[in-house]
C-alpha cells in the first residue's frame, strides 16, 4: 500500500484540448478517494494518468516516495478495474484470476493459494470453473475485482466499475466494495459520475469540472460547505435551491419574502446568491419557531420515505451553467425564467398540486455565494 500524489498534473490532447488542468492532489495511504463530476470533466483521464495509460503533459505522479510519472504501467504495481470488466471470455474464472500471476511467472503453488484466497474473500468459490458468459453482471464485476486483488497491488484504480449494473445490484455492490476496502485497507481511487456512489463510498470526494479540481473534502463537508455554486448544485439530490437575494442588516429579501438570518457573509456587499437545501425547507406547522415562506405547489413526487414538492418563486432562475467551458469558468448564469425550488418533506405530509403551503426555513444552514464569481461568500 502507498499514498498517491499528483503534483500540478495536466493533460493536453491534440488541437490544444485540455482534459486535465493543473491538478494537485494528495491521496493518503489506505484512503478511498472518489473522483466525481459530469461527463467529460477529466476524471477518467486523471485516473488513466495515475495508471500510466495516459502520459502527463506536465506535472508529476508519485506512488509513495517514488516518482512514477514515466514508469511503464506494468511496473507501477497498480491494479485497475474497468467499467466493462475486461475479462477473457474463453477463460474460466480461475484462469482469469490467475492470469496476471502467470505473466509474472509465479510458482503454481503460489498462484493456486492466491486464487483460492481471493475467491474466498469475494464468494467466488462455486464459480471458479465457469466462464464469464455464464455469470451475472454482479458476478462478473466481482471476478474483475478479484483479478485486481490477486496481484496484491499498492493501490486500486476503479473506473466506473458499477455503471453497467442495475440500480438494486449497484447498492449491493457498493456495500461489497466498502466492506472489501475495510478488510484490505488498500489505497483506492474510484471514478464515478454518480454522486450517491461518491458520497457513500469516499473518505473524501474530489469534484472536477472541465478538467479543473473544484473541491476535495469529506462527503459531509462537501454537502454542508460547498466552495462554489457548481459544487453546491452538483452534490445533493434534489439539488440546492438558489435565488438572488439582497441582505439588509440581518434580513434577507428575495421574491417578496423576508428572512431573518442568524449568520451572514462578511463585508458590506448587499447582493448575493442565496442557497437553501431542499431538506432545510420544512412544514411550518412542525417547526413553529422558524421564519416562513409561502409556496404554491406545481409538482409533487412521492418517494415513499419523503415527498418532494416543487414550486416557483417570483424571481429569475439562477444556476451554474455546466456547459460553459471558457477559461474563466463562469459559474453563475441568470436566466429570465422563474426560479424553481424543491422542498423535501416527510412522508405523510398532505400536499397536492395547487396547494398553497407554508414552509419553515432552517436559516442556520443557509448558503451564500458571490454572484460574480460563484465562490462561497467569505465568513460563511
Amino acid at each position: 500500500m502507498a499514498s498517491i500524489t499528483l503534483d500540478h498534473v495536466s493533460k493536453v490532447f491534440d488541437k490544444d484540448v485540455t482534459a486535465v488542468d493543473d491538478v494537485t492532489l494528495e491521496i493518503a495511504d489506505g484512503e478511498f478517494l472518489v473522483l466525481v463530476g459530469p461527463s467529460g470533466c477529466g476524471k477518467s483521464t486523471l485516473l488513466r494518468m495515475i495508471a500510466g495509460l495516459e502520459e502527463t503533459t506536465s506535472g508529476g505522479v508519485f506512488l509513495g516516495d517514488r516518482d512514477i510519472t514515466w514508469v511503464p504501467p506494468r511496473e507501477r504495481n497498480l491494479a485497475m478495474v474497468f467499467q466493462n470488466y475486461a475479462l477473457y471470455p474463453h477463460m474460466t474464472v480461475r484462469r482469469n484470476l490467475a492470469f496476471s500471476l502467470k505473466l509474472r511467472r509465479q510458482p503454481k503453488a503460489v498462484i493456486a493459494e492466491q486464487v483460492d484466497r481471493v475467491a474466498a474473500m469475494l464468494g467466488l468459490e462455486e464459480l471458479l470453473d465457469r466462464k464469464p458468459g455464464q455469470l451475472s453482471g454482479g458476478q462478473r464485476q466481482r471476478v474483475a475485482m478479484g483479478r485486481a486483488l490477486v496481484r496484491d497491488p499498492e493501490a486500486f484504480l476503479m473506473d466506473e466499475p458499477l455503471s453497467n449494473l442495475d440500480a438494486k445490484l449497484r447498492v449491493t455492490m457498493r456495500a461489497e466494495l466498502a466492506d472489501l476496502h475495510q478488510r484490505t485497507g488498500t489505497t483506492t481511487v474510484y471514478v464515478t459520475h454518480d454522486q450517491i456512489e461518491a458520497m457513500t463510498l469516499g473518505h473524501r470526494v474530489a469534484v472536477m469540472r472541465s478538467g479543473v479540481l473544484q473541491q476535495c473534502a469529506t462527503p459531509t463537508d462537501l454537502f454542508h460547505r460547498p466552495v462554489n455554486l457548481f459544487c453546491a448544485t452538483f452534490i445533493g439530490s434534489p439539488e440546492m435551491n438558489l435565488v438572488a437575494a439582497t441582505l439588509d442588516g440581518d434580513v434577507a429579501r428575495f421574491a417578496g419574502t423576508e428572512l431573518p438570518v442568524t449568520s451572514r457573509p462578511s463585508g458590506s456587499v448587499a447582493e448575493w446568491i442565496l442557497g437553501v437545501r431542499p431538506t432545510d425547507l420544512v412544514p411550518a406547522a412542525s417547526a413553529p419557531g422558524l421564519p416562513t415562506l409561502t409556496a404554491r405547489v406545481d409538482h409533487v413526487e412521492h418517494l415513499g420515505a419523503s415527498v418532494q414538492a416543487t414550486f416557483a418563486l417570483d424571481a429569475p432562475q439562477v444556476r451554474p451553467d455546466a456547459d460553459i467551458e471558457d477559461e474563466e469558468l463562469e459559474l453563475a448564469a441568470v436566466r429570465s425564467d422563474r426560479a424553481r425550488w424543491t422542498a423535501e418533506l416527510p412522508d405523510g405530509v398532505g400536499v397536492a398540486v395547487g396547494d398553497v403551503i407554508e414552509l419553515g426555513v432552517v436559516t442556520e444552514r443557509l448558503h451564500w455565494f458571490d454572484p460574480s464569481t460563484g465562490e462561497r461568500a467569505p465568513g460563511t
